[in-house]
This record gives C-alpha cells, structure tokens and sequence, in this order.
C-alpha cells in the first residue's frame, strides 16, 4: 500500500515498505522531472521528526510561533500557563451605538484578523490546546475590541511558553481509534448556544479534533451533549472509511454524561 499527498507541487509519499516507496518514486520520475529530497523534515510549515525506535512521528511549528512572537512584539512578555482565562465571558458590543472615534481608530490600526488567522493555522495543524480559545476569539472578527484582542495576545503568549510542544503520532499502542465529545451549555452569553467539541485519538496521537459553538441553541444540558455527539459522528462516518481502506478497526466514539458521570460507548460497526 502506498499513500501520498500533494500540495500544488509538493508531494509526502508513504509505503507498506520501503521498496514500494522507492518503486512509487521511480514511477513518478518516469513521467516528470521530479526533486527526491528524502526522508520529509518540514512541510508548510510544519517540522517533521521521526523517532523510528519509538515508532513515533512529532508535528511541531516552534518557527511559526516564534514568528508570531517577533511579529506582535511579545518577546518581552512573560508566558501564561493557559490559553484563556478560565471562566473568561467574552461578549459583543451593542451595534445599535455608535462606536467611539477613538474605538474605530484603535480597530484600524490593530491586526486582530491576521493575529487570529495565524493562530487558527495552529489550532487546525498541531495546537488542538488552542482549538477553544481561538474558536472563541474568531466569532467576533467583525466587532473585536481591546479586550478581544487581550485574550488574543494571551493565546500566544501561552503559545510562547509551548512553543517546544509536538503533536506525538504512533507510539506502542495499538493503531485503534478512540473519540471523545463533550458540550459546555450555553458558553455564549450572547447566544445563549453552547459549545460542542470533540477529539479523535490513533495510537497515541490526536489525529482529528474540534471545538466550535453550536448552530442551534440547546434548552437544556442534555440536547448540547446530543448535539455535539451528532457533531462529532459526521467525523466518525468519514474515519471508519478511512480505517476500512487501511485495514484497521472502526472507531469508538465516547461521550460523557455530566448528570452521571458515566461514559456512553458507541461502537461504529
């Protein structure tokens, strides 16, 4: 078997071994001029690190962030130990007001977007600890103000201080995946919608993961985890074809119920 990627003209390319992966190279070669540049080390921005006696892959982006860093002028600043203040209510002015003149100023000149842009490439890529904060701060892209951008400047700062951190894939566990969903009701003060999320596990790795607020409003604790439950078996659907192709069990999907404490186990057959 041998699976490959390609983005515009860069190609990762992976075999059942190694003969195959260099067959698959000499067939590309037969057809275009192709670069073999070997064992990948970094792609779109990503490091690429191979511990081969562990079985074991690191995604990292230290570069990325450490950009960031430089860009927003927060070399100086001390790390934070989370990415958003716990309990942290963010909420949306009142449109029916006029903004400040110096309130609109301050919006002109402050990269709120870009900052929050880079910040989701992380969040999508190899940060899934950031996915909750940087949800958050996107949802007020049209009307962020100073303290939106406060917890903006948090979020990296934290980044800051894990710069170092990798998203570990592999590992001596079983190559099974597991998945989780859980839901915070009614997060959105201004909404009153909650936020669902959920995350899929490989081996030892995070592979898959999700934290968004939810399209409609719940009426009650229960309707949000079915929610995000329904949410976050969309992803089951397209894993369990995806496993199926490489020969690997379906997935489990758990959730929990905050009423019992207990967990529901759902099998995908």
């Amino acid at each position: 078997m041998t699976i490959f990627v390609v983005h515009i003209n860069d190609i990762l390319s992976t075999s059942s071994n190694p003969d195959d992966n260099l067959w698959f190279h000499d067939k590309l070669k037969a057809e275009w001029d192709i670069s073999d540049l070997g064992p990948p080390k970094f792609a779109l921005g990503i490091a690429i690190t191979c511990d081969q006696p562990n079985c074991l892959i690191l995604l990292s982006q230290t570069a990325k962030i450490d950009h960031l860093v430089e860009q927003y002028n927060q070399g100086d600043t001390h790390p934070v130990n989370t990415p958003m203040v716990a309990g942290l209510q963010l909420r949306r002015p009142d449109k029916s007001l006029p903004t400040p003149p110096k309130i609109s100023h301050w919006i002109e000149r402050t990269p709120y977007h870009s900052l929050v842009g880079s910040l989701m490439y992380l969040a999508i890529v190899t940060r899934p600890d950031i996915a909750y904060a940087v949800g958050r701060l996107a949802s007020f892209l049209d009307c962020y103000r100073p303290k939106h951008w406060t917890a903006t400047i948090c979020v990296l700062r934290y980044l800051k201080g894990t710069c170092s951190y990798s998203l570990t894939l592999g590992g001596q566990n079983s190559l099974a995946i597991s998945g989780y969903s859980d839901s915070d009701y009614a997060n959105c003060i201004d909404t009153s919608r909650s936020v669902g999320g959920y995350c899929f596990t490989l081996g030892s790795g995070m592979v898959s993961w999700s934290s968004r607020k939810q399209a409609t409003v719940a009426d009650s604790t229960c309707y949000a985890e079915y929610m995000a439950l329904h949410d976050a078996t969309h992803k089951v659907l397209f894993l369990r074809q995806l496993l199926a192709g490489l020969h690997l069990l379906p997935p489990l999907l758990l959730c929990i119920n905050s009423k019992t404490l207990t967990y529901r186990l759902w099998l995908c057959e």
